[in-house]
This record gives structure tokens, sequence and C-alpha cells, in this order.
């Protein structure tokens, strides 16, 4: 280990580095764990409210934490020194994750509701083609708007927090966090609907949107292929509405 990564663990940045790491990685093994455990039942599953909360939250540590690192260990590296002040990058995390936390609610009352009307398979994914077609296209329609692109912007640059103060007192660190989170979530909550096509526990679809939220976020030049991502949603989604 270099002086200077020695450094870093004593300023509390490796530490931080690697509990988001950690948090990651156990939240994976916990979606694959609970992926393969499931029963492969044909009949209606009974729908357990907490459980189901508690599986949303985990997911969205899993796939989101992963793209807000970056911007989370900067802002850590601008902190002030002091030994209290180790924590506010901690505070700003929790701040993030209690805005997932929030979309995953919003994602347990509609799989409720979806389930409670007969409108989910056993894995959890839409029987109707035509409800899927219509949340593929309002996908594929959404990355093209601005309010798309304000919030990609922002996720994309929470560097400019620091102009509003950042970091300052507890409280406005944890509401720095939980303002990106809100953010983040504006910007991807469509794409995270698509987990009601795919299923809501299939590991390749978590995968793959974490891959392209990773995409989006973190390689500014490949706007491209957010916009070609979201064509090709719309034209799946309109196939399957109009066939």
């Amino acid at each position: 280990m270099t002086a200077l990564s020695l450094a870093s663990f004593r300023q509390g940045q490796g530490w931080l580095l690697a509990g988001l790491s950690v948090a990651t990685l156990l939240s994976w093994w916990y979606l694959v764990h609970m992926a393969n455990g499931m029963p492969s039942m044909q009949g209606p599953m009974p729908f357990r409210p907490w459980a189901t909360l508690s599986m949303w939250v985990v997911m969205m540590i899993a796939m989101m934490l992963p793209s807000a690192a970056p911007g989370i260990m900067m802002l850590a590296a601008s902190r002030p020194q002091g030994r209290h002040a180790v924590l506010l990058p901690y505070l700003f995390t929790l701040g993030y994750l209690l805005a997932w936390v929030a979309y995953s609610a919003l994602a347990t009352a509609a799989q409720w509701g979806l389930h409670a009307s007969d409108m989910l398979t056993p894995a959890q994914a839409l029987r109707s083609e035509l409800l899927a077609g219509l949340i593929l296209a309002a996908a594929g329609i959404f990355q093209w708007t601005p309010w798309k692109q304000a919030c990609l912007r922002y996720c994309r640059s929470p560097m400019g927090m620091l102009a509003e103060g950042f970091p300052g007192t507890a409280w406005r660190t944890l509401t720095a966090g939980m303002r990106l989170g809100l953010y983040c979530a504006g910007c991807c909550w469509a794409l995270m609907a698509l987990m009601f096509v795919g299923g809501v526990m299939s590991l390749a679809w978590m995968a793959a949107l974490t891959l392209i939220i990773l995409l989006e976020k973190l390689i500014s030049p490949w706007q491209w292929l957010a916009n070609l991502l979201g064509g090709a949603l719309a034209a799946y989604g309109g196939w399957l509405v109009f066939t």
C-alpha cells in the first residue's frame, strides 16, 4: 500500500470506499440468494409487504450505489478536516439511500396493486403484453425528455453542490444526499419500472439495468447510447402495443 493510499485510509476515504463496496457486494449476494431460493411455483404466491419493501431497498442499493460511488468519493475528498467531519460522507450516503427507500415504497405499492389485480406472473412479471408495451414505450420516450436530461446532468456532476456550501452541517449534508438521490430517482425511475416487464427478481434484468445506468452516469460522451436505448425501448414497446 502506497503512502498516498495510507493517507487516504487515515482520512477515512479508504474506509468509505470499502464500506460502499461491501454494501454493494452484500446486496448483490442477498439478491442472488433470494432469486435462487425462490420456489418454482405455478400458482399465486402470498404478498408480503415488508419483505417486498426490503427486497426493493436492497435492490436499489445493489443497482444504484455503484454509479453513485465516484461522486460520493469526490465529495468526501472535499470535506473539512476534523474528528467529526469523517462522518459527513456517511451521512451524505444515508441521505442518498433514503431517497431510494422512498422510491422503493412506491414500487412496493405498485407491486402490491398489480399482485392484488392478478396482473403478475409467479416471477413477478406483467402478464399483460399491452401494459408491458406501454411501460417500455414510456421508458423509451422518457430517455429523450428535458426532465431526464436535467436530472442526468445533476447526477453526473454532484460536485456542483460544493458551490452550494457542501459539506456543511450534519443536517445539510444529509439533505444534500437526499437531493442527489431524488435527482437520480428522477433520472432512473422509468428504467427501474422495467423490472416489472422482465420480472422483479430477474438477475439478468438487474445486471443489464445496472450497467446501463453506470454508462449513462459515468460516461458523458455516451449520450448517444441513452438516446439509442430510448428509441429501441419505444419501438419495442410500440410493437407490443400494436401487434
